[in-house]
């Protein structure tokens, strides 16, 4: 009888078995990096979302707009702040608040301003997931937790304060008014 050609039982098995080990790797290693770039997406979705928030909070008040009437147009304490800017040809109320209630940094606008600080208009936009978040005002020498509308001044700056639920470092973000004293 010669030879006869092909593999015997045992070697398809352990031919099977080796292949099914490499492809198990390979498949872990193909799920770990996927769940890499997920959670990598979700961190730059957040960054991204922050920046923007931070970025309009940071155009409005910088361009600030000293309204006379009926009085000044700046309230602020350590949990929100509110103040009137100009936006084109109109005067838009605008106002940031720590939602300790919904983990939230909301941002709240009205247009046309209509001065009541008590009256929460539209929400835009917010940061969520915060856990601790406050603000306070520079009057040039001290941060100060409150500003009262009836203050002869505008507030320097504004500084946020601010921690993520998933995050150990408090952030701070100082916003300059350049607006004449």
């Amino acid at each position: 009888m010669g030879s006869k050609k092909g593999f015997t039982l045992v070697e398809v098995l352990i031919a099977v078995t080796i292949f099914t080990i490499i492809m198990a790797l390979v498949l872990a290693a193909v799920v770990g990096m996927f769940n890499s770039l997920r959670k990598a997406q979700k961190i730059i979705d957040k960054e991204q979302k922050q920046r923007f928030f931070l970025s309009r909070l940071s155009k409005e008040v910088s361009s600030f707009t000293r309204i006379m009437y009926p009085a000044m147009r700046f309230k602020g304490d350590a949990a929100q702040f509110f103040f009137v800017f100009s936006r084109e040809d109109s005067l838009v109320e605008s106002g940031y608040v720590c939602n300790s209630a919904a983990n939230t940094l909301e941002h709240y606008v009205q247009e046309p301003a209509d001065y009541d600080w008590n009256t929460r208009p539209q929400k835009e936009i917010s940061l969520n997931n915060i856990s601790s978040c406050s603000f306070s005002y520079s009057d040039g020498e001290n941060w100060r937790q409150t500003w009262e509308e009836t203050r002869p001044q505008f507030p320097r700056a504004v500084k946020i304060n601010f921690k993520f639920n998933d995050e150990s470092n408090e952030r701070e973000f100082i916003v300059t008014i350049p607006v004449n004293q």
